[in-house]
């Protein structure tokens, strides 16, 4: 977790404000507090991330190059959590599944289901929750989400949780079709071209951070770390950039021909994909449906 741990909502909807009015006194009415205020709530969020966000020029504040980075993530995830609020906050819930859905199930396998659960049950909806596995375990352990979808927690976080496997998934070394190292071996791509591995946070790390270590590699800057595949996805056309990520995220891309996997020669990158429940709690009939169409799909891929 790169998180700082005093970072607050309040910080966010200050940095956007700021953003969004070109000053901090503009930010201060938008938000109804006093100049002061806000200049200190910005300072806060600086001195948190390490990263100078804004440039003073008079009156006015300008975006910095982190800064700018920095808006499209925090405005990506204030629109997320707006997201989840309105679904838990809907009226009723007696037609309504709450799924969380991590990216390596996101672009291809869950939407499947979906589409089987809509078959089945037009009258009903399911309230889908996208975000970090912590955060959506913290949802689950709430009972704010009936299951979560995605790669296998890890054993720490397992306690109180239960886990159901639906299929192993690769993680794959992937790069745009054309790029130059194919056909290399894997220690000499790893190191003449630049890297995007998961985040620290995000489960998959771990393994390819023991692959790394077992190439005699973990001393490996990346140049980026995110498992977003818009983000990712511009950054492998526009350059020979390689990129750590679970095969479900990039099953399309590589599918259409957009995205090629190199061949690592290993075949021990690999982990558990699953739904997570909480232990004991009671499950509603469309928690129970929904459930069972992943099994129903996930024995059927592995039968093909």
């Amino acid at each position: 977790m790169n998180i700082p741990r005093d970072l607050k909502l309040r910080h966010l909807e200050a940095f956007l404000a700021i953003a969004e009015t070109g000053t901090i006194s503009g930010a201060a009415r938008a938000q109804h507090v006093s100049q002061p205020a806000m200049s200190k709530t910005l300072s806060d969020l600086e001195g948190q991330l390490g990263c100078q966000l804004f440039e003073r020029t008079g009156r006015r504040a300008i975006l910095t190059t982190g800064g700018e980075v920095f808006r499209r993530h925090a405005k990506a995830s204030l629109q997320s959590l707006e997201a989840g609020c309105r679904v838990l906050s809907a009226p009723s819930h007696t037609d309504l599944v709450k799924a969380g859905v991590l990216p390596t199930v996101a672009g291809g396998f869950f939407p499947s289901v979906a589409l089987e659960f809509y078959d089945q049950r037009p009258d009903a909806r399911i309230g889908v929750l996208t975000g970090p596995n912590h955060y959506l375990i913290d949802m689950l352990r709430s009972g704010k989400i009936d299951l979560m979808i995605g790669r296998m927690p890890n054993s720490k976080d397992m306690p109180g949780l239960s886990f159901e496997h639906l299929y192993d998934e690769p993680i794959e070394l992937v790069a745009r079709s054309d790029h130059p190292a194919l056909g290399r071996k894997p220690a000499q791509m790893l190191t003449e071209y630049p890297l995007i591995l998961p985040n620290p946070g995000a489960i998959i790390r771990q393994s390819v951070d023991q692959y790394l270590s077992a190439m005699g590699l973990s001393d490996l800057r990346p140049a980026l770390e995110t498992v977003a595949l818009p983000v990712a996805l511009t950054l492998l056309e526009r350059s020979k950039m390689l990129w750590f990520i679970s095969k479900g995220v990039v099953a399309r891309e590589l599918k259409n021909g957009s995205l090629v996997a190199m061949d690592l020669k290993v075949d021990y990158l690999s982990g558990a994909v699953g739904l997570t429940r909480k232990t004991g709690a009671g499950q509603n009939s469309l928690a129970t449906l929904l459930a069972e169409l992943l099994h129903q799909r996930a024995a059927l891929n592995t039968a093909r």
